[in-house]
């Protein structure tokens, strides 16, 4: 890696080289290293080490980009003189106000790097594969997944004094066992590899892959519902897409716009994006280098607020809250988002459900009415009957259709648990996130139709 003196000295030397108006350096690197499986066989061990410059430059209200994965004296030059270039040929943009200044530093979250998961070898990638492999082999099925570690440098300045670097590790891991008939899934992740359960993981999946062969029919309807953290990570992640920008909240297509300080969801339901919470990918600032600040989303079922960066809050004459996305995204988005834990446990869910289903992931999920964050998807890898509080049956996934919002609305009960789910695919740059979030049992979700597998 560079380190923190290297990485200032190259943004410092793309600023002296603009004669724009204003100028932003992001300087990216890092090491990569990924161990992929399949049929509980190790076909893939890869590392890379990367490193991306991008410029932005502002003439008045004229903005160009540029970027190269070249980090020489010279490269850094020409980046910059190649977003000055293609600045002057742009139109105004007439919503554009200023990049943001400095603010003073916020609060600090240290620890991001952890030594032990940059040095991890491969070796010991594969010792943990090993494990889960092993445990499906013993039980007659096959293991497929990928375990991911890497260390990444960031480095943001512009001509108004911002400056700002942080280096940190996350490891992920994520497995699909598939019985001959069933299948189940595993996931974890954190910036300590050390701190990911690889036998927890390993039990679960192999445990939902077992459980679930031969599955049964099941009709589709509207049933209660007990949902597995991976689950509820999906609703939450639409939510997030849809509604917690102030861009989408300025373009009308929000759900928060027109509900806040308003019920939305049942009063169980707390949703903050808090990037201080080392639970989650903590981080301090955002790719505008303004200092994070914690957001309450929704309290207690209420609309609260949403998220800006510099762009949307210069629209309503506001401060940013350091949630903006590497330019030229001109929008800003929640990247360490929470739901909060309730007072109950999943095995509690399931002895006080009469017949319902147990799902523990959705997938393949597309939005169909962005203002009632209204998805259609996939049950998979586990779904389950439920009758007089027990788990009776493996049932054929199902189809649902269904609003996040109405769904939310009737929460019987939240799980004092949080997870750190993720799904890092190990593709484009590398910056840890996932979302914290409870099981939950919801009183009414709606089947729309039936699979055959």
């Amino acid at each position: 890696m560079y380190g923190q003196s290297k990485i200032k000295k190259m943004l410092q030397q793309a600023l002296s080289a603009s004669r724009a108006d204003q100028t932003e350096v992001f300087i990216t690197a890092e090491d990569s290293a990924l161990t992929r499986f399949a049929n509980s066989y190790i076909h893939q061990n890869v590392a890379q080490r990367n490193g991306t410059i991008s410029v932005r430059a502002v003439f008045g209200r004229k903005i160009g980009m540029a970027s190269s994965n070249i980090l020489s004296d010279q490269s850094i030059r020409d980046t910059v003189s190649q977003a000055c270039r293609i600045a002057r040929l742009q139109h105004d943009n007439p919503d554009f106000v200023s990049l943001p200044g400095p603010e003073k530093p916020g609060r600090q979250t240290a620890d991001l790097y952890v030594e032990e998961t940059a040095k991890i070898s491969p070796a010991q990638r594969a010792e943990a594969v090993g494990i889960i492999c092993r445990k499906a082999e013993k039980h007659k099925a096959r293991a497929f997944g990928a375990f991911s570690t890497g260390t990444v440098e960031i480095g943001i300045a512009n001509s108004l004094g911002v400056m700002q670097y942080n280096c940190s590790t996350d490891a992920n891991l994520n497995t699909v066992v598939m019985s001959d008939t069933g299948s189940g899934y595993g996931q974890g992740a954190s910036r300590d590899a050390g701190k990911i359960n690889i036998k927890a993981i390993a039990d679960s999946a192999v445990k939902k892959a077992v459980d679930s062969r031969n599955p049964v029919d099941i009709k589709p309807g509207r049933y209660p519902v007990i949902l597995e953290d991976m689950a509820v990570y999906t609703l939450v992640e639409f939510m997030n897409y849809t509604g917690f920008s102030a861009m989408a909240v300025q373009e009308g297509r929000s759900f928060i716009g027109l509900n806040m300080g308003k019920p939305v969801v049942d009063h169980k339901i707390t949703i903050v994006d808090d990037p201080h919470n080392k639970k989650g990918f903590a981080f301090p600032f955002d790719f505008e280098g303004v200092p994070k600040q914690k957001v309450t989303l929704i309290d207690k079922g209420v609309a609260r607020g949403v998220v800006y960066d510099s762009y949307t809050a210069n629209k309503e004459n506001k401060r940013s809250t350091g949630h903006a996305l590497p330019a030229p995204a001109y929008f800003p988005m929640a990247l360490n988002l929470e739901m909060k834990g309730g007072q109950s446990s999943i095995e509690e869910m399931i002895r006080t459900t009469e017949r319902g289903i147990y799902v523990t992931r959705f997938h393949y999920c597309n939005l169909i009415d962005p203002m009632q964050v209204s998805l259609t998807g996939m049950t998979r890898d586990g779904t389950f009957l439920i009758e007089n509080g027990r788990i009776t049956k493996p049932v054929k996934n199902l189809r649902f259709t269904e609003s996040v919002l109405k769904a939310l609305s009737k929460v019987s009960a939240v799980s004092k648990k949080t997870s750190l789910v993720t799904e890092d695919n190990a593709y484009g740059n590398r910056f840890a996130n996932g979302i914290l979030v409870p099981a939950l049992k919801l009183e009414s979700f709606n089947f729309s139709g039936a699979t055959e597998f």
